[in-house]
């Protein structure tokens, strides 16, 4: 099975995001694993003036990067 990596920018305000790393078999699973991650996490994360919604502004196709922050296995 080919790996597939997907950055999902997530926005707590329009004007703070963080980019998540998730190695995932289609856009959908890593758009749910990036805000269930950030749900968990968030606070691990720096953002300057933290919000409760979350809401993915993007997300795209990217090569293998150095670091994963989730992984979802495929069903």
């Amino acid at each position: 099975m080919t790996r597939k990596y997907y950055a999902v920018e997530v926005v707590r305000q329009i004007e703070e995001t963080v980019e998540i790393m998730v190695e995932a078999p289609d856009q959908t699973a890593a758009h749910d694993a990036a805000l269930a991650h950030l749900k968990a996490r968030g606070s691990e994360y720096q953002w300057l003036n933290p919000k409760c919604d979350l809401v993915v502004w993007r997300e795209r196709q990217v090569d293998t990067p150095a670091i994963i922050d989730v992984s979802v296995s495929p069903d």
